[in-house]
């Protein structure tokens, strides 16, 4: 008895481990992609049924580009050739804001837009051209502090602030900036000071390399606030030109690495999605994620399961596409694959890639499925 009890307090701290490695999906929300569709409609997929449940159509003309909110509740679509960007409600299906960038005596060009922690602010970053009496003068690009609410530039800048220049994103919690780069940081939006750090460059081991992290593909789809597990790339400590990779997890909560596990090489994938349940990376090999035809022949691309348990290969299958397709998407329990690109179908293939069926959308397709929990 004594023998049995001293053997389950010796696991408990890995079922622990091993129940946070699962995290359920949104409470009471169903899974949908959101995909741009021309000339000026923004579509909701459901995932389930592979069809159109609803669309937006924005008020000013083509979409040049877009973004989601940190709370995947509103998008923000550059329209009006590029001059203004529109505010789509995600739950009510319309446009619900216009932000107009035209200056007077300026061409204005807006090029990418960022929400900034809190949701009353962005980056906008613009192109500008001045009209001069009988030419066009073009000027350095800026990015503008912009306040949402009050719809006025607040500051000017030649660059983004340097504490959030590469590697940034929201903090699941939606309170900080997270920067991913050679430490990850915790950075206060107002400040821009740095107020939490992890260590990741100072080696672990003697002989180790740093541990280089990003944080999209987070397994848990940050639906953790205080965690992350990543996967982590580091350079060989004996052949210095070879790479190993691994698994690794952030507690934001003591602000230290609490897990490591090293696979030896990293796997090669052009670009991957991870299943809810965060076990299994799906992507594509290093054939290419997108079909360029030549020789009037089109291409085939290779799709590849990983096991994100212990960095094997699960599956490799190499697949005929139309000219102008790529690996777009899958659904949360990785049983379809998603192929969208130019042209006006979806193709869809399930989770051992084999070909299931192909969805004829109304118009044609810009090659990206953005996924939301509604």
């Amino acid at each position: 008895m004594k023998r049995c009890l001293l053997l389950l307090w010796m696991l408990f701290p890995l079922i622990a481990v091993a129940q946070q490695a699962e995290p359920d999906p949104p409470a009471a929300k169903k899974a949908y992609f959101w995909l741009r569709m021309w000339p000026d409609f923004l579509v909701k997929y459901d995932i389930e049924k592979d069809e159109e449940v609803a669309r937006i159509q924005a008020k000013h003309g083509i979409c040049h580009g877009i973004t989601y909110s940190h709370d995947e509740t509103r998008a923000f679509l550059i329209t009006a050739k590029k001059f203004k960007v529109e505010v789509f409600d995600l739950i009510a299906n319309e446009v619900i804001e216009e932000h107009d960038f035209t200056e007077t005596g300026w061409l204005i060009r807006v090029d990418d837009v960022r929400e900034i922690p809190g949701g009353k602010k962005w980056y906008v970053n613009i192109d500008r051209v001045k009209l001069e009496p009988d030419h066009y003068k073009i000027e350095k690009s800026q990015w503008l502090l912009y306040d949402t609410e009050e719809k006025k530039v607040i500051k000017r800048m030649e660059e983004l602030p340097s504490a959030i220049r590469r590697g940034a994103q929201i903090s699941p919690d939606g309170k900080f900036w997270h920067v991913f780069g050679r430490d990850f940081q915790v950075i206060d939006p107002e400040t821009l000071k740095e107020v939490g750090k992890i260590d990741l460059s100072t080696p672990l081991y003697s002989g180790m390399g740093r541990l280089q992290v990003g944080g999209r593909n987070d397994f848990y789809h940050h639906q953790k606030p205080d965690r992350y597990r990543l996967l982590y790339t580091m350079t060989d400590p004996v052949h210095t030109h070879r790479r190993i990779g691994g698994v690794v997890e952030l507690d934001l909560a003591s602000m230290e690495v609490i897990e490591r596990q090293e696979w030896g090489p990293p796997f090669s994938s052009w670009r991957f999605f991870i299943t809810q349940d965060g076990k299994v990376a799906m992507g594509t090999g290093s054939s290419g994620g997108r079909g360029g035809q030549q020789n009037g022949v089109d291409p085939i691309i290779t799709l590849v399961n990983f096991s994100l348990e212990d960095g094997s290969k699960i599956l490799e299958t190499r697949v005929p596409v139309r000219n102008g397709l790529g690996f777009s998407g899958i659904s949360p329990d990785g049983k379809k694959l998603y192929l969208v690109g130019r042209g006006h179908e979806v193709v869809i293939y399930d989770g051992e890639h084999q070909y299931l069926k192909t969805v004829e959308m109304d118009g044609e397709l810009e090659g990206s499925l953005h996924l939301v929990w509604q």
